[in-house]
């Protein structure tokens, strides 16, 4: 009986080993690139399992010094060999303040010469603001880096010329980097220092998101002219002390989807929120209040989707934000006279109350909302 298991065992781990190439390296892409390495003492058919795997891990830890000088010497035979396959994303982690461990993650990007590159820096336990950089290597097209309270990292080298998406998160950024063929940029809980305009150092950007992001600037100038999408969920802009300070500017003459998308209260108000997009078909836009409001679309009807929706908060009535509406309509339905704005939409508009389940006296707070595919769709 025992036999007959082993026999099971071992037909089980020769259909594995039959698998085609390909699938054989993707499921070893599953493991540490150290122990991708190790299998290649396991039998003949994955003697070179190594060098063809297509995503690369690394944990790059002191403990491990010899595995990480095992990891590069694979790397270098693997960049070599002609008859490897190229890497297509080197997932690297390590202690950005350990100058020999940011060294061996130098040279480690540097002999993968991946497409896809995902950096992952621990937290260390408190702000890190030392200057580090990135050498991007030719093949790289794509970048993530996640840098727990890290400054950005200068990002350099024969890739950051041709680079198309990167994503940050939960970095701080005292200093913008050049990324000309930049098209795609997705900050995630990123704190913003220095003057955020885009347009100044990545001009061809047509992809934009802002999720939990804090600008500590009182402007924000996106000025892009290819910009096709933009996404501020829950982003807060200005400084700490004194009234709203933010001032929005959104300037895209190819922007066709606008969400911005705020808990109510999370997020300090804007001063003032100017929007220029003709070519704009949705617009969604959730509970951010602005002092001020203007909006150009061009011709009307360009908008035909999305929402505008208000909650109120406990030191803002409704009645603010139903005025904030009405300028907003205005600017959508530039054929309309202003004065007539409110009595044509009025059937597009619902509110009701929302009875807040946390309130210990309950507070009940009010919801309105106005239909913009159901406006659009009468074309008024």
């Amino acid at each position: 009986m025992g036999r007959r298991r082993g026999s099971k065992d071992s037909a089980a781990g020769d259909r594995i080993s039959i698998l085609p190439l390909e699938l054989r390296a993707r499921i070893a892409s599953f493991l540490q690139y150290r122990q991708v390495v190790q299998l290649s003492v396991l039998s003949r058919p994955w003697c070179h399992i190594h060098n063809h795997t297509p995503v690369v891990q690394i944990y790059l830890v002191p403990d491990l010094f010899d595995s990480v000088l095992a990891a590069r010497v694979a790397l270098r035979r693997r960049a070599q060999d002609a008859s490897a396959s190229k890497v297509d994303t080197l997932k690297v982690a390590f202690f950005a303040a350990d100058l020999d461990m940011r060294r061996h993650a130098d040279r480690i990007i540097s002999l993968a010469d991946a497409r896809e590159i995902h950096i992952q820096v621990p937290y260390s336990g408190h702000e890190v603001r030392d200057a580090w950089t990135v050498q991007l290597p030719p093949a790289a097209r794509h970048l993530k880096v996640a840098a727990i309270d890290h400054v950005l990292p200068a990002i350099t080298g024969p890739g950051a010329a041709v680079l198309r998406t990167l994503f940050l998160r939960r970095v701080m950024i005292s200093e913008w980097p050049h990324l000309p063929s930049l098209r795609s940029l997705d900050l995630h809980s990123v704190t913003v220092e220095t003057p955020f305009a885009p347009g100044q150092w990545c001009p061809l950007l047509e992809e934009l998101e802002l999720i939990c992001c804090k600008i500590k600037q009182d402007r924000v100038d996106i000025n892009l002219p290819h910009l096709k999408f933009l996404e501020m969920d829950s982003v807060d802009v200005g400084h700490y002390e004194g009234p709203p300070f933010g001032h929005i500017t959104v300037d895209t003459p190819e922007l066709v989807r606008l969400y911005m998308i705020f808990e109510p209260g999370c997020t300090r108000d804007f001063k003032l929120f100017t929007l220029r997009a003709p070519k704009l078909q949705l617009l969604c836009w959730y509970n951010q209040f602005a002092e001020r409001v203007h909006i150009n679309i061009g011709k009307p009807g360009s908008v035909k989707d999305g929402k505008i929706e208000f909650m109120s908060v406990y030191f803002r009535k409704i009645e603010y934000y139903r005025e904030q509406m009405m300028r907003m309509l205005q600017g959508l339905l530039p054929n309309v006279p202003p004065d007539s704005v409110a009595d044509i939409v009025r059937p597009y508009i619902t509110q009701e109350e929302c009875p807040d389940s946390d309130s210990e006296d309950n507070t009940v707070e009010e919801k309105i909302t106005c239909d913009l595919s159901a406006i659009m769709s009468h074309d008024i």
